[in-house]
């Protein structure tokens, strides 16, 4: 039961939904290929582009026996598509040569693509392709501290558990993901949401400088002073303008936090409800707390649907009066409270792989009535599930986040993001819904369906009740929900002028197509 509370953090980076794609015979009608063709080809051109440039000890095919195993890694049953082969680069400059081989073989002529993969916690698609190459960044893993600088350098395949890790031997910590197994890239392009986020913003707003391959091979940094317009842009724009091979962090203090998992009997959800409400509605004076609040339906944790929560003090100090007391208060079904580092905090919290993942996330102004009926329509969701599948066979979380509005000044105080919080002036509850099957493909494609009705019906309730808010977090986005679009008009413009001018030739719009695309904005 510890393992299912300590894991809900995690589930909030990985509940975006997409659909599984079947690995098609690699086609050889790429134009002219014959020189490509000899003894030790694999027939298939992209791939060999990338022998030939030098990283051929750097591919895994199919045939290769540590081909399945490197798939497993990716975090949800229909995020494992198989390309024709990985390229597994191990440092910036190879990075550039595998793109540049692959964007120029034959134009890109033929039905295959690229993806680029970080630490593979998106189900949208956007880190794996079947008809393609995936350029994976797991080699690229390693995390050190500039003292003189007070900046962390982290690489883009990092987990979050071995970068707290490294880190800690320094005696600092970043504002990075809760869960550990979390890769460093995709949470950080996409904005991500943390322990720290009540004092530093979203991890991005923590960015000081991007090290990015861009289009066209060039290896370039992007800071306040350097290629800033790009520096702006990769703070929430996704994967629009680059790969970025290294991320230089503010560091800050490794503190030990206080740390509290509990689940509750859902007689008690009016009382989570006001204390996610109050986190919320909260002042700038608390912001080294945080909570996250959920309902849940897993029968290997209870056999009812139940409330759960879990509250960090950044400062490992448990004593300071929140919104949270009045939960503290209340029997619990289970209860674990630790002082422990973020190290170990991530370590322990990781989501297990292996089901199918689908998700959606919406945000509404923090008002009790609005979360009220979510969780009712939460209970409406899981029977509709139990119509086709066991009640077993399937989890379910509804997450409820606070987002203060003092978050967006934070934002602006650092140099701005793509989100667009400041544009929004009024605190937030983030709602994301999640639903894990373990069933087959079709019931997959069937709770999909249900979940797709939810979320309608959850912003229509928060419209009635005058609290619909167009934002649509990009880490949590459904493949369906225009994510970037939410975040205005001069945001959309500006990461559309970055694309433009870093990236001429559409290569990361055309030939690198997952993820959320500006160039697909209307």
């Amino acid at each position: 039961m510890k393992s299912y509370i300590i894991v809900a953090a995690a589930a909030l980076t990985s509940v975006a939904a997409a659909t599984e794609g079947a690995p098609a015979a690699p086609s050889l009608m790429y134009g002219n290929t014959s020189h490509l063709l000899g003894a030790n080809s694999s027939g298939i051109p992209p791939c060999d582009a990338l022998t030939d440039a030098g990283l051929g000890d750097r591919l895994l095919f199919a045939t290769d026996a540590d081909y399945e195993p490197q798939i497993a890694t990716w975090w949800a049953e229909n995020a494992r598509k198989r390309p024709y082969c990985l390229v597994m680069p191990q440092s910036s400059e190879e990075v550039s040569t595998a793109l540049t081989a692959l964007v120029n073989v034959n134009d890109g002529a033929g039905d295959w693509h690229i993806a680029v993969r970080s630490g593979g916690h998106s189900s949208t698609g956007s880190s794996s392709i079947a008809n393609g190459v995936i350029i994976d960044l797991s080699n690229m893993n390693t995390s050190t501290y500039d003292a003189e600088a007070n900046v962390a350098k982290i690489q883009p395949g990092a987990r979050w558990n071995k970068a707290y890790a490294e880190l800690d031997k320094e005696g600092v910590t970043v504002a990075g993901g809760r869960d550990g197994g979390v890769g460093v890239g995709g949470f950080l392009l996409g904005g991500g949401i943390s322990y720290y986020s009540g004092r530093m913003g979203f991890g991005c707003d923590t960015v000081v400088n991007f090290e990015v391959v861009l289009a066209d091979g060039a290896i370039v940094n992007a800071n306040e002073t350097a290629n800033a317009d790009l520096w702006r842009a990769l703070k929430g724009g996704g994967s629009n303008f680059g790969i970025v091979t290294r991320y230089d962090m503010e560091a800050i203090p490794a503190q030990d936090l206080y740390y509290d998992s509990r689940l509750l009997s859902s007689v008690y959800s009016d009382a989570v409800v006001d204390a996610a409400v109050g986190f919320a509605d909260q002042d700038q004076s608390l912001a080294d707390n945080h909570l996250i609040t959920f309902f849940s339906h897993d029968t290997s944790t209870s056999p009812d649907i139940h409330a759960a929560t879990i509250y960090v003090n950044t400062q490992g100090n448990g004593s300071v009066e929140t919104a949270f007391d009045k939960v503290q208060d209340l029997p619990a079904l289970y209860n674990t409270t630790v002082v422990q580092s973020m190290a170990e905090a991530a370590n322990g919290s990781q989501v297990a792989a292996g089901s199918r993942a689908a998700g959606a996330t919406l945000l509404f102004r923090s008002d009790p009535q609005i979360l009220r009926r979510a969780a009712e329509i939460h209970a409406e969701f899981v029977e509709s599930l139990k119509g086709f599948m066991t009640a077993d066979e399937f989890v379910t979380m509804w997450f409820f986040q606070p987002i203060p509005s003092y978050m967006s000044a934070i934002s602006q105080q650092r140099g701005g993001d793509m989100l667009g919080l400041d544009e929004v002036r009024q605190n937030a509850i983030m709602w994301t819904g999640g639903a894990w099957v373990n069933t087959d493909d079709a019931a997959f494609a069937r709770a999909q369906a249900e979940l797709g009705k939810a979320t309608a019906r959850v912003k229509e309730a928060s419209r009635s009740m005058n609290g619909d808010i167009d934002f649509i977090y990009l880490n949590y986005a459904d493949a369906s929900q225009d994510s970037l679009g939410s975040y205005g008009p001069a945001n959309v413009e500006h990461m559309r002028e970055v694309a433009a001018r870093y990236d001429p030739t559409e290569v990361f719009q055309l030939r690198v197509p997952g993820g959320f695309k500006i160039s697909s904005v209307a």
